[in-house]
C-alpha cells in the first residue's frame, strides 16, 4: 500500500509540474538554463528585452549560481511543416551548442494559425522529437514544458486561444505523462491578465515577469522574487570602470559606463578586439564616453552583419539615450565592419579610428596582393558574405575602399593608425588606397604612422606611439562635448 501511495504521488507530481528542486551546489559549474520559445521567450514589444524579457529577468531571480540564454526567436512554430519551424533557426543550433543543464520549451503559440495547425496531427510527434533531441545531448539536460501563457486577440496574429486551451496544453500535458516531464503553467500564471498584454498577445515586462516567477518556482521550489536593473546582463568590473554583459537577441554585447556622462552622452563603439589596446578607450571612458561592442566575429562586416550592428545602434541610442553620432573604432579586420557601417549610415557616425585596418577583401584575407593573406579566413568571408564562389568575392565592389562618396560629403574625420612594416593588412593596399580616394573626394583624414615600439606578427602589431593623439581625435569629433569636472584622467 505504501508503494503504491508513493507510486501515486509521483504521478501527481508529474502532472502537477512539480519536480524535486535543482541544487546549484551539486554543479561543478553554473548552472546553465537554455530558454527556448517564440516571441514571447524573445520579449517582442518590450522596450529593453535585454534587460526585460523573462530569461533575463529570470537570470536576475537566480544569481551567479546560474547562466540563463534567451534563444526565443519571433513566429516560430514547434511543428516542422508550419510556416516558420523554430527546427530550421540557428537558434536552435545554438541553444544544442550551448549544452544546457536545464531547457525550458516554451512553444505552441504560432503552431495555432490556421496554416500551421492543419498540421496538428504531427505536432506531437515533432514535439517529442525535440525533448529527444535534447535529451541526448552530452549535458543530457533537465527539460521542462511550458503551457502557452493565453491570447487575448480576437482577429490579431491568427492565433486562436481557443486551439490553445483544447488543442496545444492537451499535447503539453500528454507529453509532460509520457515522457514524466515537468510542466510549467504559464497560461494559469497569465489569465485574467489582460491589461498585461498590450497587442494582446506579447506580455510586457510585467507579464515577463511573472512568467519569470513561474520559472523560477520551477526550478528552484521557492518563490521568487523581481531584481530591478538599471542595465541589462551581468555587472563586472573594467580597468576601474562598470561593464555590463548581455545578449541582443543571441550575439554578446557589452556596455561600459563612465563615472559620469559627458553632455551629450558621447560613445565608443568597438568593431573585434575590444581589449586589444583598450588603454585609449579606458581614457575616453574617464572622460565620460561609453563603450559598446557587440560581437559579430567571424561575419567580416557582411551585410548580415550590418543589421545586427542596425539592431545595436537603435537599442542604444533609443533605450539609453546615446549619442545619435558615434565614434567607430576598428582593428585590422574591424576595418571592414567600422566602414561598412558608415558608408551605409554617414548620419550616424562622428569619426572612424582604423588602426591598421583592412579596407579591401582581396588584400586581406583573399592575398591577392602582395601580402599572403589567410586562405581558411578567405574561405570563411566567402562563406558569410554569401557569395557562390571566389570570382563573385573579387569582383565584389562594395569593400571599405569602394563607394565613399556619401562618407567624405558628409565629412566624417577619418584617423589612421598604421604600421609601416605591416606585411599582413598592408597600408599600400589598405589604408594608403582608401586615404587617396578619400582626400580627393574632400573628405577630412589624418594618418599617424607608429614606429617607436617593437613590432610584432610582421609588422601588423605595433605599440600605439601616442594615445592622447586618437583619443583627442575621437573628443574631438563631438564640438559639443566639454570633459565633465571631476572626471577622472587615466
Amino acid at each position: 500500500m505504501k508503494h503504491i501511495s508513493l507510486l501515486l504521488l509521483c504521478f501527481f507530481l508529474v502532472l502537477s509540474g512539480i519536480t524535486q528542486p535543482i541544487d546549484p551546489s551539486k554543479y561543478s559549474a553554473p548552472v546553465k538554463v537554455a530558454c527556448i520559445g517564440n516571441s514571447i521567450t524573445k520579449g517582442s514589444t518590450i522596450p529593453d528585452r535585454p534587460r526585460d524579457s523573462y530569461p533575463s529577468q529570470l537570470q536576475r531571480m537566480l544569481g551567479k549560481q546560474w547562466v540563463v540564454r534567451n534563444f526565443g526567436i519571433g513566429g516560430r512554430t514547434m511543428l516542422k511543416k508550419g510556416d516558420y519551424p523554430y527546427w530550421n533557426e540557428e537558434a536552435y543550433v545554438q541553444a544544442k551548442a550551448f549544452l544546457p543543464d536545464v531547457v525550458i520549451i516554451k512553444l505552441g503559440t504560432n503552431d495555432t494559425k490556421p496554416q500551421n495547425w492543419k498540421y496538428s496531427d504531427e505536432f506531437l510527434s515533432d514535439y517529442r522529437e525535440m525533448i529527444t533531441e535534447m535529451r541526448n545531448l552530452p549535458s543530457h539536460p533537465k527539460i521542462y514544458l511550458c503551457k502557452p501563457v493565453p491570447a487575448y486577440a480576437k482577429k490579431q496574429f491568427s492565433i486562436n486561444d481557443s486551439i490553445i486551451i483544447h488543442g496545444v496544453i492537451p499535447v503539453v500535458e500528454k507529453l509532460a505523462r509520457r515522457e514524466k516531464i515537468p510542466v510549467i503553467d504559464l497560461f494559469t500564471a497569465l489569465s485574467g491578465k489582460e491589461e498585461l498584454f498590450k497587442d494582446k498577445i506579447h506580455p510586457n515586462a510585467e507579464g515577463a515577469g511573472l512568467i519569470a516567477k513561474a520559472v523560477y518556482k520551477a526550478l528552484t521550489g521557492m518563490e521568487g522574487t523581481l531584481v530591478d536593473a538599471k542595465y541589462p546582463g551581468d555587472e563586472s568590473k573594467w580597468h576601474g570602470f562598470t561593464r555590463y554583459d548581455f545578449h541582443l537577441d543571441l550575439p554578446n554585447c557589452h556596455l561600459i559606463i563612465p563615472e559620469k556622462a559627458a553632455p551629450g552622452k558621447p560613445w565608443i563603439w568597438r568593431a573585434r578586439f575590444p581589449e586589444w589596446h583598450y588603454q585609449m578607450d579606458s581614457i575616453l571612458v574617464s572622460q565620460g564616453f561609453h563603450v559598446a561592442y557587440v560581437n559579430t566575429d567571424g561575419m567580416f562586416g557582411s551585410p548580415n552583419a550590418m543589421k545586427i550592428w542596425d539592431n545595436f545602434y537603435k537599442y542604444l541610442t533609443e533605450q539609453y539615450g546615446l549619442n545619435k553620432k558615434v565614434a567607430l573604432e576598428g582593428v585590422s579586420r574591424g576595418g571592414l565592419f567600422v566602414f561598412g557601417f558608415a558608408k551605409h549610415w554617414p548620419e550616424r557616425v562622428s569619426c572612424i579610428y582604423a588602426e591598421a585596418p583592412v579596407c579591401d577583401i582581396k588584400s586581406w584575407p583573399g592575398g591577392k596582393g602582395s601580402g599572403e593573406g589567410d586562405p581558411k579566413m578567405w574561405q570563411k568571408l566567402i562563406e558569410a558574405y554569401g557569395f557562390p564562389g571566389e570570382k563573385d568575392a573579387l569582383e565584389y565592389n562594395d569593400n571599405p575602399i569602394d563607394k565613399l562618396e556619401k562618407l567624405a560629403a558628409a565629412k566624417v574625420p577619418l584617423f589612421f593608425s598604421i604600421g609601416l612594416n605591416d606585411s599582413i593588412v598592408l597600408p599600400e593596399e589598405n589604408t594608403y588606397k582608401l586615404l587617396n580616394k578619400y582626400i580627393r573626394l574632400g573628405g577630412p583624414a589624418t594618418v599617424y604612422p607608429n614606429t617607436l615600439g617593437k613590432q610584432t606578427l610582421k609588422g601588423h602589431h605595433f605599440p600605439i606611439d601616442n594615445l592622447k593623439a586618437g583619443a583627442d581625435f575621437i573628443r574631438n569629433s563631438y564640438p559639443e562635448m566639454s570633459i565633465p569636472s571631476g572626471s577622472r584622467e587615466n
